[in-house]
């Protein structure tokens, strides 16, 4: 009986045991199915900590060589004497589109109000000496600089180098202890889809870094007054306080310094840019020992050249490009270069392009007397320059303005406009002297507000026909077709600019 009972006993254990592994196998198998439906691994590849283990040494060795830059500065605003009724959407066409609204109002007169603000911004050692390389509008007007570095150290510090052209410049401190210089790398040399490591101080949050990739090369942006060319595209995440700091590669070598943002909430949506670290390599010690990069200056603004400019100015292809306007005093103006002269060749070289002239003109030595070969009256005409000097000032922003109402009009494609007379030429920030007729209405999705022109516009000309009266206006309006192309000359708050349309 007692064997019986044993025996009974151990069959029981080795069913439940049975039971047991053949459960945890169907367990098991059931949860290796979930990790590949579910794409969930239980380990990490060596592969991917590989990675990790990179960005964290990146992170380690370039850090401590970025600093964060405190500035304190007097703001001049303009405020409008009428503030109370301003219309908030001026600002949003203003900030945002970098344009007047196309109805926008006549200002009332203003005055200026000071007021001392602080801002923040990153930068990068670059010399055992205590120079440190950032962005010109970092500090810009800066009465106070206060640097602070990644051990907690903070100095004075004091602008001795700056270039508004590429927006750089060099903050120099007197430390008192060891400085950890950063590696400056090879821009030229990056790729698209290549590690970008940005580094700084977002909104005042000091040594922070995110990482994303090079998403474009050779990006031209324009923002707030300044034009960057050949930018770094990247997605890593850049914020304000970010300006100034290092765009670095997976091996811990600056390609870039981060620079802006586009953005309409203020923060990063994965499009920042930043400046090749070769063109700051170029201007470095220039920086240094000079303060400041010398470049030729020639006074023209320019406009490329389209099918309504060679069609209407006798070319027989699109080529060189178009003076727009003269600045007063420039190095063109004294040569007699003149407004609508499209410029062929520079010293020598074929223009094909507008940066290409800037370019050519930007390497010239000031003084040095340069041949020009200009289109005009259906003719090439060589002229020689003696260039002058570039400065900030020299590209400083005209306000916008507009004109109030008139009672005798006409009309076209959509705008209202009217005869310009001597005292409207405060109010729309031209000379006394100025011909033309003033658009003093558009209408919302017409041709004329597709053609971008704006209320305040003086259009002096129609395909090169003056219209400095209403008769003239209308008989020039009655020739033009818009799909021939229609080329307009217009004053816009001082400013003499083209602008084209052909429907197609």
């Amino acid at each position: 009986m007692g064997n019986a009972n044993s025996l009974r006993k151990n069959l029981l254990l080795t069913v439940v045991f049975a039971g047991f592994f053949i459960l945890a196998f169907i367990v098991g198998k059931s949860q290796k199915k979930s990790e590949r439906d579910y794409g969930v691994q239980t380990s990490v590849s060596q592969e991917v900590l590989n990675l990790q283990e990179a960005f964290v040494n990146v992170a380690e060795e370039v850090k401590p060589s970025v600093v964060s830059i405190y500035t304190e500065q007097v703001l001049k605003e303009v405020v409008p004497f009428n503030f109370f009724f301003a219309d908030p959407f001026e600002d949003f066409f203003d900030d945002f589109f970098g344009q007047p609204s196309p109805n926008r109002k006549v200002p009332q007169k203003r005055y200026y109000n000071q007021r001392r603000v602080e801002g923040a911004g990153s930068g990068v050692v670059i010399d055992r000496d205590g120079y440190i390389l950032t962005n010109y509008h970092v500090v810009r007007d800066a009465e106070k600089i206060t640097v602070k570095l990644a051990d907690d150290r903070e100095y004075s510090g004091k602008v001795i180098g700056k270039d508004a052209k590429t927006d750089l410049a060099i903050v120099k401190i007197k430390p008192s202890g060891k400085l950890i210089v950063a590696k400056l790398g090879d821009s030229d040399k990056i790729r698209v889809g290549d590690w970008a490591i940005a580094i700084g101080s977002p909104f005042g949050l000091e040594q922070t870094v995110t990482v994303g990739i090079i998403s474009a090369k050779r990006q031209s942006v324009k923002a707030q007054g300044y034009d960057y060319r050949d930018a770094i595209q990247t997605d890593a995440s850049i914020n304000r306080g970010n300006s100034g700091g290092p765009l670095v590669n997976i091996h811990g070598e600056i390609i870039g310094i981060n620079t802006l943002i586009y953005s309409q909430s203020g923060g990063s949506v994965g499009v920042g840019f930043a400046i090749p670290i070769n063109r700051a390599k170029e201007i470095l010690e220039t920086l240094k020992t000079k303060g400041k990069v010398e470049r030729g200056f020639l006074g023209v603004k320019i406009e490329k050249i389209d099918d309504v400019f060679a069609k209407q100015y006798g070319l027989k292809e699109k080529t060189g490009v178009m003076v727009g306007d003269i600045v007063s005093g420039s190095a063109a103006e004294k040569s007699g270069i003149k407004r609508g002269d499209i410029i062929l060749e520079f010293d020598g070289q074929k223009i094909e392009s507008a940066e290409k002239l800037q370019d050519i003109v930007a390497a010239s030595a000031p003084n040095k007397k340069i041949d020009v070969v200009v289109w005009r009256d259906n003719s090439k005409k060589l002229i020689s320059v003696v260039l002058g000097e570039w400065t900030e000032e020299q590209v400083a922003s005209v306000e916008e303005t507009a004109p109030g109402k008139s009672e005798k009009t006409g009309s076209w494609l959509g705008m209202k406009v009217k005869q310009f007379t001597k005292d409207m030429a405060e109010e729309l920030n031209v000379t006394p002297d100025e011909q033309g007729v003033v658009i003093v209405d558009i209408e919302s999705g017409s041709k004329a507000a597709e053609l971008g022109l704006y209320v305040g516009d003086v259009i002096r000309a129609i395909n090169r026909k003056k219209t400095a009266t209403l008769t003239e206006f209308e008989t020039a309006t009655k020739k033009a077709s818009l799909a021939d192309g229609i080329l307009f000359d217009i004053n816009r708050s001082g400013n003499l600019i083209y602008k084209t349309y052909i429907e197609k």
